[in-house]
């Protein structure tokens, strides 16, 4: 059971032209910033995933709209969800250490995790055209 695959969402929250982002905790290697979210559990779908994550990590409630893309890294298959939140709602980190409101620009900030990277700078380039 080695081989299996690891289904993992990643919430994409905009807040105008700011993103989300929180930092992983220190016991959860590996260290950096990230789009919340985390493991798919047995027999959840992806939507519910997100919003289950979401709700243990930040406390918030959001709903999930649709699923920009997915990358294969290993063994892990990401899933990032764009997902709405209430404009009053106040993200309160449970499980990582900081949650950040990041302008949306052509480079990633430094921290953000490899895997993350490639798709901030396709979300980046996708809002340049709108």
């Amino acid at each position: 059971m080695t081989n299996d695959v690891i289904d993992v969402v990643a919430a994409v929250i905009r807040r105008g032209d700011e993103i989300l982002l929180a930092s992983r905790p220190e016991d959860k290697p590996p260290a950096g910033w990230e789009f919340p979210g985390g493991k798919v559990e047995a027999g959840e779908t992806l939507f519910a995933a997100t919003v289950r994550e979401l709700d243990e990590e930040l406390g918030i409630e959001v709903v999930p709209e649709e699923v920009l893309a997915t990358i294969r890294n290993g063994r892990i298959r990401l899933h990032f969800v764009a997902a709405a939140m209430p404009d009053d709602a106040m993200p309160t980190p449970r499980e990582h250490q900081q949650c950040f409101w990041v302008g949306l620009s052509p480079e990633p900030p430094e921290p953000l995790l490899p895997a993350d990277r490639d798709f901030w700078k396709s979300l980046a380039s996708a809002n340049k055209k709108h």
